[in-house]
């Protein structure tokens, strides 16, 4: 099968028990097909969407947490010592995927949510105890990011199993749930925040019971289906496919500049005359946008192609990124933060679709995904260091925002060579 040919999957049946056993030569597979729908179908959207909401929407939400932390517990710490909490959390988050996906196609989702769906809430109760930077690192860091990766990963690729022709709107719409957490959580810290009767520390337990309840009705509703593989617990000859190579080369560039608003908008309006209430919801706003994105995404995705849709998504970001040297007014950077969140969004929402479109069987998308997730993770880990190494450097922040803006356009171009990769004779793909 070519990398654009995706179909021969789809015409058998829907049975219990498959497995896919891989040979050195060739994958000998018991065709699938996708029910594109029903109750149960759209019950593990559901699920999918609280675990995103769970694990994305709370980290999405450092920024607020870097911004108390800077004034708080951490004053004696630079901006970019600050943000290794978020940026470790971001690559926990994302290199947990390299060994959530290969289990979850072999052994089932649940085998691997469960467990971690119970560490998150822990690890969230413990970082309420935190004062010192090593103790956020250890707890909101590694084993929020780490616990956050293990439950997304399985979660997004059983989608997959349901969904083919819609699976853009479908896993669009499950990862809706990770703007919606990023702006609830930030709501919920942001006011707890400026309670003495409360503070950080009961802040941070009561978004903990908001998660453990999302991630009980997660492990209800999500069911997945009996398709399982052998084999290889990683599969490098993914690789060799164009279309899925530059992908995640061009999402790793991608993931190296996206975070940078998400983390020091709030910071850039407070420096330009914003009062510390207002600059404190731009994260609200980055995530309303975001939300706004995936839902746009989802629902054109099948009229104008999902890798069209998100290879604008890459360019108008970076266009946007340098549009932020010049926007310095309340005004402006609202309407920077609605704009950017939504065409990050997009991207977000689709980069999981577009990946497992590459997968030659939807029992192989759990391991394309994760594999390409932990290699993308690393610009999650270097791209807010670097940004806030350069905001330190130059006390301001035009270098840290050309270099973000920089890393986005060359990942645009990349991803347009993986859209063309993927199918260079079709206009809508």
């Amino acid at each position: 099968m070519s990398s654009g040919s995706t179909t021969e999957i789809e015409s058998a049946i829907f049975s219990g028990g498959e497995e896919v056993v891989e040979s050195s030569n060739e994958t000998k597979a018991h065709v699938h097909e996708f029910p594109e729908g029903g109750l149960r179908a759209w019950l593990v959207v559901f699920g999918c969407w609280c675990t995103s909401f769970a694990s994305f929407g709370y980290v999405n939400s450092f920024g607020v947490y870097e911004t108390y932390y800077l004034k708080t517990f951490l004053s004696g710490h630079s901006p970019s010592d600050v943000a290794w909490i978020g940026a470790i959390q971001s690559f926990a988050q994302f290199s947990a995927a390299l060994v959530a996906g290969p289990l979850a196609d072999r052994y089932g989702a649940m085998v691997i949510i469960w467990p971690f769906s119970l560490l998150l809430v822990v690890a969230m109760m413990l970082t309420s105890l935190c004062t010192e930077l090593y103790q956020f690192i250890l707890c909101q860091g590694i084993f929020i990011g780490i616990s956050a990766g293990l439950i997304f990963t399985p979660a997004i690729s059983i989608v997959g199993h349901y969904f083919h022709k819609r699976r853009p709107i479908a896993m669009a719409f499950a990862t809706t749930g990770s703007p919606l957490g990023g702006i609830i959580y930030p709501v919920i810290m942001t006011n707890l925040l400026q309670k003495n009767s409360v503070g950080f520390a009961w802040g941070q337990r009561i978004c903990g019971f908001l998660t453990l309840f999302l991630l009980a009705i997660a492990s209800i509703a999500i069911r997945p289906t009996p398709l399982k593989r052998k084999g290889a617990l990683v599969l490098p000859d993914a690789f060799k496919i164009p279309a899925f190579s530059l992908q995640v080369a061009a999402l790793f560039m991608i993931i190296l500049g996206l975070w940078t608003p998400y983390f020091y908008l709030a910071d850039y309006g407070s420096l330009h005359g914003m009062s510390p209430g207002l600059a404190s919801y731009l994260f609200a706003l980055i995530n309303a946008g975001s939300f706004l994105g995936r839902v746009f995404a989802g629902s054109v995705a099948k009229y104008l192609g999902q890798f069209n849709v998100i290879t604008a998504a890459c360019y108008a970001s970076g266009l946007l990124m340098f549009c932020w040297l010049k926007i310095t007014s309340t005004a402006g950077l609202i309407v920077l933060a609605v704009l950017f969140g939504a065409t990050s969004g997009i991207i977000i929402g689709l980069m999981y679709t577009t990946i497992s479109h590459t997968a030659d069987h939807p029992s192989k998308i759990g391991t394309y995904i994760g594999m390409s997730t932990f290699l993308i993770g690393f610009g999650a880990l270097g791209g807010t260091p670097i940004t806030g190494a350069l905001i330190d450097r130059y006390g301001g922040y035009s270098q840290g925002i050309i270099f973000s803006g920089a890393v986005l356009m060359t990942g645009a171009v990349l991803f347009t060579a993986a859209r063309f990769a993927y199918s260079k004779d079709k206009l809508v793909v």
